[in-house]
């Protein structure tokens, strides 16, 4: 098959490789705020450059692979907006200018290929060797959907971030933000600037959401390219997106609802196909109940009120007629 062949894999790499360095070089050379115009015109780039891939897999692989492909990359990207509200919290806690934030996004996200990568070829080790495994994987995905859907919102606190409480212990850290660079120099002493610590705590806080991510994959496709090029894609798509996000987080107020249950129908998914062996859900299917599920959980936050703000809405009013 084309999609084994060592080229198709050369070739993909070298692409995601030219299209990182498009991005670095020319499309974001230059320190700015990201407008929401900017964000979208990016975001289109990436999802077309993602269809681009979709329309390779489904010609080289046939129709089959095409369609895990497209229901991995939806997944994948659904799950990837929950990552990109805790990005929020972490700029926030750093207090990073927004001229910075698409160049820390960047290194970030390079990163968090880098070890899902590591997590791939690990997984599917695991499950071309033991096929239990999927079992395990699918009891976690329903595990993670519980908790989701159940525990309420977590708070993120980056200050527990291993990564930099071990980048704290070994190197000396300036309170002063130095341009795009890494290192610096405080009092003659070489040290690291808040952005290097930015940068760890977006890879290493992708890591732990990857946890949950790529087990979705493989309760969708077990092939190699797919999986990979599924999570490249969606990963290299978070950084305009946090963009639009950030300026329309109101809409999305029921979507860990939504990221709940596709994870449990996935985990679900899984479980039973591999317990029966003549059952085997349609990729398409698949793809549609994700974008359902996904669409659903936007429109709701779109369309339902939030009680919270009614109750301050009406205290606002009550308080002014009361004055």
């Amino acid at each position: 098959m084309l999609l084994d062949s060592i080229w198709t894999w050369v070739g993909f790499n070298a692409a995601l490789a030219a299209l990182l360095f498009l991005d670095l070089v020319i499309l974001t050379r230059r320190d700015h705020v990201v407008g929401m115009k900017e964000a979208g015109w990016l975001t289109a780039f990436w999802t077309l450059a993602a269809a681009g891939v979709g329309v390779f897999v489904w010609l080289a692989g046939g129709s089959q692979l095409g369609g895990e492909y497209l229901t991995a990359y939806a997944a994948e990207r659904a799950l990837s907006i929950d990552n990109l509200f805790v990005f929020i919290v972490i700029f926030g806690y750093f207090a990073v200018p927004a001229k910075y934030q698409m160049r820390a996004l960047l290194w970030g996200i390079v990163g968090a290929l880098i070890a899902r990568a590591l997590f791939i070829v690990a997984g599917l080790a695991v499950i071309t060797a033991f096929s239990w495994a999927l079992y395990i994987l699918g009891a976690f995905l329903l595990y993670t959907a519980y908790k989701l859907a159940f525990t309420g919102d977590q708070e993120v606190d980056p200050e527990k971030n291993l990564a930099l409480r071990v980048a704290r212990r070994f190197m000396r850290v300036s309170t002063e933000y130095e341009g795009r660079n890494f290192f610096t120099r405080v009092d003659g002493v070489r040290a690291a600037t808040p952005l290097l610590l930015v940068v760890l705590a977006l890879g290493t806080t992708d890591v732990v959401f990857a946890v949950d991510s790529i087990p979705t994959v493989f309760g969708i496709s077990t092939n190699w390219f797919v999986v990979w090029s599924s999570n490249a894609m969606a990963v290299l798509g978070m950084r305009p997106l946090f963009f639009l996000l950030a300026g329309l987080v109101k809409i999305f107020r029921f979507l860990q609802y939504g990221l709940a249950m596709i994870l449990g129908f996935v985990g679900a998914k899984m479980i039973v196909e591999e317990a029966f062996e003549s059952v085997h859900i349609d990729p398409y299917l698949s793809l549609g109940v994700i974008m359902g599920i996904l669409g659903l959980s936007i429109a709701a936050s779109a369309v339902l009120p939030d009680k919270d703000e009614g109750g301050e809405e009406a205290e606002s009013a009550s308080a002014g007629r009361s004055g």
